[in-house]
């Protein structure tokens, strides 16, 4: 088959292998994207179910805190009816009013009301002011104990008894103000002092002071935190110093992880205080967002988000409630992933009308949405697809091997027969040619007839040799081939292939150089084939000398083993080459060796022959620098049971 037939066959193979695969990919492509389009419309539709679900029910838990009875007349400790909600606040005048500030702190309005009665008050102004006081600290102790004793309501003896404390520790008497600090410690958080601090961290403050316990002073505070919903400024500033200098005085550690635990504490609340005061800021911008609408609206505000509302209309009279978004969405149970989010973001679905710049977005850690359940499946896809294609290509590589492999041995048999057909035609024409001259009696002497002669028997020996060879390699290719293994000399068979090629090397101008040890031990081995394969590497040399004419056949005696050694000085061989040249039909592909003729055969036979005898062949060759072949055969070669062998 020329390379035309080769080239349809490739585009065959091609059409059959490749065009099914194509399909393959471009329907399971064409499905996964459709599937891809199904899923993600089923997942945007779903992420809006749960996106309206969310909707209802923060809405839901939303309207029952503002719905709750928030009462402005009530204690501050009082107007919690849900743990979400941040601080409650009050419109006027259309700006916001914070719970804390003094005209609306309760607690503290209270307080200043009882320690400004003009019985208590005459008797703790009668103690002089502060810089007198400080001076006759003895007269002010005696002074403040008789206003404590005077004292008709809890927040004047409270507050008289820390006036006394102050008083003592001016004295001296440390030991007697820290039992007044310590039963301080036990009073209501509700008890202030005219800046509506609470006399706890007052009282939390001296006793660090004094080195007092710190479990009291860690348990004080955390009282006024737990009693009071918020803490105004000056009251945060004493909560915050207490913590600190708790922290900077731990020694042990419990008691750091105690300090550590209390200033987180307090800076949460220091972080309400200075996010409502910034929301004081900027309630006017935010006041629009308030105004009652189809439905009341909730606004987001600060990096802790908040929802803002009002029960009312905020440009009037309303009370402003501030409610932790993360808390509130906590209490949704809504299906699926979501989290809050504000416009700064910029992913997530909007809540809508009543909440507007409120988003959720939807979060990775939540459980198995149809966008992963896709993944999957497109996976599952892609993997059988990928399986599928693999295992066509691999079936389609191994039949474009198996028809490379019948494409290589058919363009070896027509070589071959080419080979052969040329091998076989050189020496008949030879035969014929120097037949008919001696039948027409041309020749004028015996000597040049003679000469005719023995061409034409040593070109019979040639095909005969030629024939034989064939007929010996297609025996071994089916296992035929029977070995006869005797005691043999192998210089008989060196010598007898030697006189064989005697004539045709004389005629070319070849030199052939014997080198034969004496004294060499008999093998098991059959004669003819090692003649066979001595005449093969004889052969080969002939062919591959090129200009050069002499060859070196040598017999000798290595350790264990017979070795035939023939060397040329001609073409030689490159060594990336060495492995092949024993292949069947395998012939150097240069262009010297195109001209040379030869079936490719010769050196397979030589090797199979060796490995029958249980040798092994060897070759040294470079470019330019000849070759030499050598046969190793053991001494102790042979066929089973010394008579014959089938290869």
């Amino acid at each position: 088959m020329g390379s035309h037939g080769h080239r349809i066959q490739l585009i065959l193979f091609l059409a059959a292998a490749v065009v099914p695969c194509a399909v393959l990919i471009v329907l399971a492509v064409r499905i996964v994207n459709q599937d891809r389009e199904l899923l993600t419309k089923r997942q945007a539709d779903e992420q809006q179910g749960m996106v309206a679900q969310a909707q209802q029910k923060l809405s839901a838990v939303l309207k029952s805190i503002r719905e709750d009875e928030i009462r402005t007349d009530l204690d501050p400790g009082q107007l919690y009816r849900h743990p979400e909600t941040v601080f409650v606040g009050w419109t006027e005048d259309g700006g916001l009013v914070l719970p804390w500030e003094p005209e609306r702190d309760r607690a503290a309005l209270r307080c200043r009301e009882w320690i400004s009665q003009p019985g208590f008050s005459t008797a703790v102004t009668a103690c002089g002011p502060p810089e007198v006081r400080s001076q006759e600290p003895r007269s002010a102790v005696a002074c403040y104990q008789h206003a404590a004793a005077a004292a008709k309501h809890p927040a004047q003896a409270a507050y008289a008894k820390w006036l006394w404390a102050r008083a003592l520790e001016n004295a001296g008497r440390s030991s007697q103000a820290a039992l007044l600090f310590r039963s301080l410690l036990a009073e209501s958080s509700a008890v202030t002092d005219e800046d509506g601090v609470p006399l706890k961290l007052h009282a939390a403050q001296s006793l660090l002071q004094t080195g007092a316990g710190w479990r009291q002073v860690v348990g004080g505070v955390e009282s006024v935190l737990a009693d009071r919903p918020w803490l105004a400024p000056m009251s945060s500033f004493a909560a915050s110093e207490v913590a600190a200098r708790l922290a900077r005085g731990s020694k042990d550690p419990e008691e750091t992880r105690a300090a550590e635990e209390l200033r987180r504490k307090v800076a949460a609340r220091v972080h309400v205080l200075e996010q409502a005061e910034l929301l004081q800021t900027e309630f006017p911008r935010l006041r629009p967002l308030l105004k009652s609408r189809p439905q009341p609206a909730w606004a987001p505000f600060g990096d802790d988000i908040w929802l803002i509302g009002a029960t009312g209309d905020p440009d009037a009279k309303a009370v402003v409630l501030a409610v932790r978004a993360e808390d509130a969405f906590r209490r949704l149970r809504v299906p699926g992933a979501l989290r809050l989010a504000d416009s700064r973001e910029p992913e997530g679905q909007a809540l809508g009308a009543a909440f507007p710049g409120l988003k959720v977005v939807m979060t990775a850690a939540g459980p198995l949405v149809p966008g992963a359940i896709g993944s999957l499946q497109r996976q599952a896809v892609y993997l059988a697809l990928f399986l599928v294609v693999a295992a066509t290509l691999f079936a389609a590589y191994l039949l474009w091997r198996d028809l490379k492999r019948e494409m290589r041995l058919s363009e070896i048999r027509a070589q071959f027969v080419s080979s052969v057909s040329h091998e076989l035609k050189t020496p008949l024409t030879a035969i014929r040619m120097f037949a008919e001259t001696l039948q027409m009696g041309r020749c004028s002497d015996d000597e040049t007839r003679n000469e005719y002669l023995g061409t034409i028997v040593n070109e019979c020996q040639r095909l005969s040799r030629l024939v034989d060879g064939v007929l010996l390699f297609s025996k071994m290719e089916q296992g035929k081939k029977v070995y006869r293994f005797r005691s043999t000399q192998a210089a008989d068979a060196v010598y007898a292939a030697a006189r064989a090629m005697e004539y045709p090397l004389a005629q070319q101008g070849f030199h052939l150089h014997l080198a034969i040890d004496e004294g060499l031990p008999p093998l098991q081995a059959d004669r003819d084939a090692l003649e066979q394969a001595v005449l093969n590497l004889l052969s080969n040399a002939m062919k591959f000398s090129g200009d050069a004419r002499d060859i070196e056949l040598e017999l000798c005696r290595r350790e264990d083993a017979i070795v035939i050694r023939v060397t040329d000085h001609g073409i030689g061989i490159a060594p990336d080459e060495h492995s092949r040249i024993f292949e069947k039909f395998y012939r150097v592909p240069t262009a010297e060796n195109q001209l040379i003729p030869g079936t490719g055969l010769g050196l397979a036979l030589v090797a199979q022959i060796v490995r029958a005898h249980g040798g092994q062949v060897e070759v040294a060759s470079a470019p330019g620098k000849g070759s030499t072949f050598c046969l190793r055969l053991p001494v102790a070669a042979g066929g089973p049971g010394g008579q014959g062998s089938t290869a």
